[in-house]
């Protein structure tokens, strides 16, 4: 049920920025689309039990740029976000490397604070933690309440 919402409402947001356009670059113009059903897919297959064929089908939408070709802030976020569910599976395979590399790779895109850098830093913290580097976890957990804090204050005014 959970995943369900999660996946309903990552779905709105992606959709979302699919109706709003994205800029046009070297990177597929219709990645917001394709993430979309991709990440319900994934979705589906975790429900089911099959955790590579999820992460084939999330390495997919990765897949859908060139390396370093430039992106716009809506596929900067798509492309985050499945970095960050890419190092969440490796970490409860207890890939703790590999989990390392997936978050490194989704907060070296940069951007502004916002919900998916800072889940990132979580998800890079809690890799951190199970190396037993408590130092670099609370540094990146440090930064992500940071995040989460600014986020939070410019949708609920302090009276």
């Amino acid at each position: 049920m959970r995943r369900s919402r999660r996946a309903a409402g990552l779905l709105a947001v992606l959709l979302g920025l699919a109706a709003g356009g994205c800029s046009r670059t070297a990177r597929d113009p219709d990645l917001p689309v394709k993430a979309a059903t991709r990440h319900h897919e994934a979705d589906q297959r975790l429900d089911a039990g099959d955790v590579p064929g999820a992460r084939k089908i999330l390495l997919s939408v990765l897949g859908d740029g060139a390396g370093s070709a430039p992106v716009s802030e809506d596929q900067r976020v798509i492309i985050q976000d499945t970095y960050f569910r890419l190092a969440r599976l490796s970490l409860g395979e207890r890939d703790v490397g590999q989990a390392l590399t997936y978050a490194d790779a989704g907060v070296a895109l940069g951007g502004d604070a916002s919900l998916f850098v800072a889940n990132l830093y979580i998800v890079r913290g809690a890799a951190h933690d199970a190396q037993g580097d408590s130092r670099a976890a609370a540094e990146d957990y440090r930064r992500a309440l940071a995040m989460n804090e600014a986020l939070l204050r410019e949708v609920v005014p302090t009276p």
